[in-house]
């Protein structure tokens, strides 16, 4: 039977009162705080305040917003009341969020002033939009023609009950970061996924508990950043320190001297820079007691330097949007490998025929798990993507015989050379291990004859030079490292590659310019791929 006790938002707001935690601080963004007895009473008036615009259970209401008080109360609040979160990047644009707002049948958007001419601008491509309120956060705030002032609106509501909600009801719609616009899979989740989400990973992995500061640097837009940065420290009665700028190095340090957070969420990108930032001998995340990093693949060559530069090693994790959160986990302390499942995941590795794969061979992997999401929203139906109760994901893994699983790649991104599996994971590990190489991706792409063979984009590390001498050395390298077919044949050096927000590599956006390419070429001249995207730091599971 519905029960207002199912509502996600109760059992996290609630929760926490009924723990006598109210005077608890909850959410902490710079200067300013929310107690826990504070969040449950914006989260109820923002709730009121949807329903008096006659925004109805189930009906779908974007947030666009920074990772901000506003923003946290505003996802909660239309799950209180019955409807459905869709929280949106704010490093999108008004073509993107379009396509979104209206793949989803949102009705009403909450919205940072800051970003209001980005709904304004997407706000006539999408009819069904009837309401937006605008989060001003000064006079200067801009605010989409026809919308209504977010702040007074929610002042002015009453504090109002939570709607009554089955357990398996969806609350939330994420769309991945790296998900084509061609091919949007808006992931539906339900009130109960993100408690069982938190129950494996935040309460089994990171042990998360009252006394903890929480600081995720990966974003409310995302399922890695949602979990961690809100849903998890709430259901742990913990305290989530907000960062609404993107994360640069100068305003992460000053967030970790000023508020001592105990634990921190970031994408392998995010450590990487604050590697390169770091003071000398600094090492300043020796006091955390857990950094965790996911979102993007971990290079091994990363992990070290974390170690020195920050003073902290990384628990290494894989997760998905599916099923909410990270799955598989390992301590750090063993590479870059994924580790193993989690408390109650099951997992395992299949052929295309859905049998069992050995050890060290290459195959599908397969997730069963309480977390999983509910259904696809438009396109294809979810349950064209379980097998026998088991979710086939679109990723390629190996389990070695120490039982670890190791990411080999996107079902999508491998290719065969030779009639034998290629996978660029492990051609940009390798190339990436060179000192010439600040990042890469690699790609398989037909030559002349129309047999794949893999082509490599490289950024050039300062002080090398992008020309066909570094792309001979960088060839002879990768040579001597894998087997002879998975070497790359051809290199572009270019600025910068393609991100998301969460700074997942979108691959699929790597196309190289149209032109013939003979087997055995020298690399081709400089080019940059249609880049398109956002190069940002929040991360997307």
């Amino acid at each position: 039977m519905p029960s207002p006790t199912h509502n996600l938002a109760v059992v996290l707001c609630q929760g926490a009162l009924d723990r006598s935690l109210g005077d608890k601080v909850a959410l902490r963004e710079g200067e300013r705080a929310w107690t826990y007895a504070q969040l449950a009473d914006h989260v109820a008036r923002v709730s009121t305040a949807l329903r008096t615009l006659r925004i109805g259970r189930g009906e779908r209401v974007a947030v666009l917003t920074r990772d901000t008080l506003e923003g946290a109360a505003a996802i909660l609040g239309v799950i209180h009341a019955g409807s459905v979160a869709v929280p949106l990047s704010e490093l999108a644009r008004a073509h993107d969020v379009a396509l979104y707002l209206a793949h989803a049948g949102a009705v009403a958007a909450i919205v940072d002033g800051e970003l209001a001419s980005v709904i304004d601008e997407a706000r006539g491509d999408v009819p069904a939009l009837r309401e937006v309120l605008v989060v001003r956060q000064g006079a200067s705030a801009d605010t989409a023609s026809g919308a209504r002032d977010f702040n007074a609106v929610v002042a002015g509501a009453a504090p109002g009950a939570p709607a009554a909600v089955e357990l398996g009801d969806v609350c939330m719609l994420l769309y991945s970061a790296g998900t084509p616009s061609d091919d949007l899979r808006g992931v539906a989740h339900s009130h109960a996924t993100p408690m069982a989400a938190w129950r494996s990973f935040g309460q089994g992995l990171c042990a998360m508990g009252e006394g903890d500061r929480v600081f995720s640097l990966t974003r409310f837009a995302t399922a890695y950043g949602l979990g961690c940065g809100l849903l998890f420290p709430l259901a742990a009665g913990a305290e989530s320190i907000l960062l609404p700028a993107q994360a640069h190095s100068d305003a992460v340090f000053e967030a970790v001297t000023r508020h001592q957070p105990t634990v921190m969420f970031a994408t392998p990108s995010i450590y990487g820079q604050l590697a390169r930032d770091a003071r000398p001998d600094a090492r300043p995340l020796a006091a955390l007691r857990l950094t965790v990093a996911g979102g993007e693949g971990m290079p091994d060559k990363l992990l070290p330097r974390i170690r020195d530069a920050l003073g902290c090693p990384v628990t290494v994790g894989y997760g998905l949007t599916e099923l909410l959160q990270m799955v598989l986990a390992s301590d750090g302390a063993l590479g870059s490998t994924c580790g193993l499942p989690l408390r109650g995941i099951d997992a395992r590795v299949v052929d295309d025929d859905g049998a069992p794969v050995g050890a060290d061979e290459i195959g599908t992997l397969e997730l069963r798990s309480p977390s999983m999401f509910v259904d696809y929203w438009g396109g294809d139906p979810a349950e064209q993507a379980f097998r026998d109760g088991w979710f086939t994901t679109r990723d390629r893994f190996l389990v070695d015989r120490d039982g670890m699983f190791h990411h080999c790649g996107r079902v999508d991104d491998l290719f065969k050379v030779g009639g034998k599996w290629v996978s660029p994971v492990e051609v940009e590990r390798v190339l990436g291990g060179h000192e010439a190489v600040w990042e890469c991706a690699v790609i398989g792409v037909e030559d002349e004859d129309g047999l794949s063979k893999p082509l490599a984009f490289v950024v050039a590390n300062v002080g090398h030079t992008a020309d066909e001498t570094l792309a001979a050395a960088l060839r002879d390298y990768v040579k001597q490292e894998l087997a002879p077919y998975k070497y790359p044949r051809w290199f572009e050096f270019v600025d910068h590659l393609p991100r998301g927000p969460g700074g997942k590599l979108l691959r699929y956006k790597l196309r190289p310019p149209r032109r013939p390419r003979r087997a055995e070429t020298a690399a081709p001249p400089m080019g940059e791929p249609d880049a398109g995207g956002d190069a940002g730091s929040g991360a997307g599971t």
